[in-house]
């Protein structure tokens, strides 16, 4: 009976492991923040980032802040304060299902973003 309870229990736990329903949580955010940002209303987008002056030449997970005056930079390190974050010449590097990662002319700055959110993205950093 126990060899039975187990062997059912093991097929529930991988058929909610194949729905990824961290997945689906994930995915309505997204979309939520996206509804938010086409009626203007302010949104943090996360990416992961690579700059020398604003994340001293390391890769930093944060936000970038959209939908204000200019897009703002915000590091998920408490120590580090939202700064101004514009780069108008972001090429696409890699892309797959997830993420897009770009990087810049000079190869200085790079940023991985969630493919859904990527164009909302180049266009808030390139329209200053």
């Amino acid at each position: 009976m126990g060899d039975i309870l187990a062997g059912l229990f093991r097929v529930v736990v991988e058929a909610i492991a194949h729905l990824n329903p961290v997945g689906l949580v994930q995915k309505r955010l997204r979309a939520r923040r996206l509804k938010k940002l086409t009626r203007g209303e302010s949104v943090s987008i996360p990416v992961d980032l690579r700059d020398p002056e604003l994340t001293d030449g390391e890769w930093e997970n944060g936000h970038i802040l959209l939908g204000s005056e200019t897009p703002l930079w915000q590091p998920e390190r408490p120590d580090r304060t939202a700064t101004r974050f514009f780069c108008p010449e972001l090429r696409m590097t890699s892309a797959d299902e997830a993420t897009m990662a770009f990087r810049s002319e000079s190869g200085r700055t790079e940023l991985r973003v969630h493919s859904d959110e990527a164009p909302a993205v180049l266009r808030a950093l390139q329209e200053d």
